[in-house]
């Protein structure tokens, strides 16, 4: 069976400023959002041009909250951050077929929002 993982959170590492961020980067963690799946994140990535890489800090059971590293590469430059990331039970050995109910969407913005970065 295989485990879903969402995101709860994403921040940088001790000592890195958000200002040494390449651009592309900076625009994927404005796409991001709470409960935003794994595999969502790397589509996300992949559109912005982006390779994605994710790696466990540590092992963490199912409905726990675990931190992963990850990894972006554009080919030219590579930065390192860090996510929270919910194991969540998956399938039960069989795809089941996804409605568009089921698929996790982007919160509604307020326009007049400024950016984090």
């Amino acid at each position: 069976m295989a485990d879903i993982y969402l995101l709860t959170g994403l921040t940088l590492p001790q000592g890195v400023a958000h200002e040494s961020l390449p651009g592309a980067v900076t625009l994927f963690m404005a796409d991001c959002w709470p409960g935003m799946s794994r595999t969502q994140m790397i589509a996300r990535a992949k559109r912005r041009g982006l390779r994605l890489s994710f790696r466990a800090t540590a092992r963490c059971a199912s409905g726990e909250t675990g931190v992963f590293e990850l990894r972006f590469s554009d080919g030219a430059v590579e930065c390192l951050m860090l996510a929270r990331l919910q194991r969540v039970g998956g399938r039960n050995g069989k795809r089941r077929q996804t409605s568009r109910t089921d698929i996790s969407r982007p919160p509604p913005r307020d326009p007049r929002q400024t950016r984090l970065f």
